[in-house]
């Protein structure tokens, strides 16, 4: 019993730890005109096995970081705005596309020119081809893009991330060595496409048809908070249904607060649902910032210390890490700078685009894993993809800033 108190207590320091020391720094680079989550994953790169030795990832951490990440996403979810997310459907797909394209390409043919083989280059390439929307989510937040530019950026990370799913799979199927049969393919492309449409037109319809939010919103005294209990809880249930369609939970969340944001949008008697609305972004915000954020970016942070800890500086791996990294932003710049070029946007629209489609995330680091376990990827070499996975998440913030402030900063 008593080292169940202890093992509780050092849970709790734990936590404590990472939000106030992420909170903390993230707090200084936001005065630094910097984003927050640079700070965040720094500090849990000094409480980390490389420097402080204070907190080691493990099971339990990893799934806080991931609730974390839900929040994020719903509330990404939310303050986009849903007509600028339809009207601009045809430019997210072509930003999405190409950014895929352009990372695959570049990516795989820098990884076979260090002499790494077939099997673990393809499997690498395709998992860095994917934006992490999280990333995407947490710099758009705060950023100056309009909210056009905004749509499009985070309905290419969902076209990217449904791109990921095929792919994936079918990289993954050949590298471990199973069968890929059309059946099974046709399978996935059904189970995502009815997704789709069943969140986001079916869905939709019916809450509004039957004004079923309105009547939870109008079940309790506001200060309640019901309207905020109901959309956490419908971001868990959309990220569950997701998993079984064989999408990220963090898509689920995101497509969450499109919903919400749609039915938040429309007008009502009084603007009731206006007012319910705002108060709910206003909540959700709060505690992303003060809590969620500083959770998730700090256990990047912390994975990151680990992974340098355990493998250390593999000096034959020095310059791929170094070169990959930057293969990595500039095949993203590339290609979905081109997508958005395509699209109609001005070159600095579309060099704003390609910056904030750079970062990699959470899925990335979870399927560097998977491909480490089954052999596919030695040691060293999963040292070296991971680190330029976080690298992309703490760097792309900072081009980004950088960016914004050069190109941006004028109408």
């Amino acid at each position: 019993m008593y080292s169940d108190f202890m093992d509780l207590a050092h849970f709790f320091l734990t936590i404590l730890l990472l939000i106030f020391l992420g909170r903390t720094l993230g707090l200084i680079f936001v005065k630094l005109k910097f984003q927050s989550l640079i700070g965040e994953v720094l500090g849990g790169l000094i409480l980390s096995p490389l420097i402080l030795g204070l907190i080691y990832p493990d099971d339990t951490l990893m799934l806080f970081s991931q609730f974390g990440i839900l929040i994020l996403m719903l509330l990404s979810g939310l303050l986009t705005d849903f007509r600028a997310f339809s009207e601009n459907k045809n430019s997210s797909i072509v930003v999405g596309i190409l950014g895929v394209i352009f990372s695959i390409i570049l990516i795989f043919f820098t990884l076979t020119a260090f002499g790494i083989g077939f099997q673990s280059s393809l499997f690498i390439s395709v998992v860095l081809s994917n934006t992490a929307v999280e990333v995407c989510a947490t710099i758009l937040i705060k950023s100056r893009a309009s909210k056009k530019i905004h749509a499009i950026i985070m309905g290419a990370s969902f076209v990217d991330d449904i791109i990921a799913v095929f792919l994936i799979g079918v990289v993954g199927s050949m590298t471990l060595g199973y069968e890929i049969s059309l059946t099974s393919l046709i399978l996935l492309s059904v189970k995502v496409i009815l997704f789709i449409a069943i969140t986001l037109i079916l869905l939709p319809y019916l809450l509004e048809r039957y004004s079923l939010i309105d009547k939870f919103v109008g079940s309790g005294p506001q200060r309640e908070k019901v309207l905020l209990t109901y959309t956490i809880l419908f971001a868990i249930l959309m990220g569950i249904i997701a998993i079984y369609a064989g999408l990220q939970v963090v898509i689920g969340a995101y497509i969450a607060g499109l919903i919400i944001g749609k039915w938040g949008s429309r007008t009502s008697p009084m603007l009731k649902r206006r007012v319910a609305y705002e108060e709910l972004i206003n909540d959700l915000s709060s505690y992303s910032h003060a809590l969620f954020t500083p959770l998730f970016f700090g256990y990047v942070g912390v994975s990151l210390g680990n992974v340098l800890r355990e493998y250390g500086f593999n000096i034959s791996y020095v310059a791929l890490t170094i070169i990959l990294s930057f293969v990595a932003i500039i095949a993203k710049f590339i290609g979905c700078g081109s997508g958005a070029r395509i699209s109609g946007m001005n070159l600095r629209e579309a060099g704003y685009v390609g910056v904030a489609m750079g970062g990699r995330g959470a899925l990335e680091m979870v399927l560097l894993t998977i491909g480490y376990e089954k052999g596919i990827i030695s040691g060293p070499l999963f040292a070296s993809i991971v680190i330029v996975t976080l690298f992309t998440v703490i760097i792309t913030p900072v081009i980004f800033s950088l960016y914004e402030r050069r190109f941006m900063a004028s109408p």
